[in-house]
């Protein structure tokens, strides 16, 4: 069954990413997490997203339309990318969202994909 894991980074994870100097060290965690799902044939896709103040809000309220600048969260947590896996149920998405570097600072969601295994929308 196919999962996404949401990575949530707290912000001063975020801000590594502009800091050349701390950014080999933050990635380096990263690559290492992704080489492990390729090379336990898990991982489907996946990308980072571009920092949270590039995001934006969308509504439609009595169909007007409404776009803010983002993003608007209850924490303060960011979503920092995803990655879709192929493992056979929600505990083994579970164990390796756990292996996710962002649980050091923040959180990653974990959310069953049905439509990607049979290829029918709702």
């Amino acid at each position: 069954m196919k999962f996404m894991l949401l990575p949530y980074e707290a912000p001063e994870d975020f801000a590594l990413r502009d800091n050349p100097a701390k950014f080999d060290a933050f990635m380096g965690e990263w690559y290492a997490f992704g080489a492990a799902m390729r090379e336990n044939a898990i991982y489907d896709a996946g990308n980072a997203l571009e920092p949270p103040a590039t995001a934006t809000v969308v509504s439609v309220r009595d169909g007007v339309r409404t776009v803010e600048d983002g993003p608007y969260p209850d924490a303060k947590e960011q979503l920092g990318g995803f990655c879709i896996i192929d493992v056979p149920d929600m505990a083994a998405a579970q164990e390796w969202a756990a292996k996710c570097p962002a649980v050091k600072n923040g959180f990653v969601d974990v959310r069953a994909v049905p439509y990607l295994d049979d290829g029918e929308a709702p």
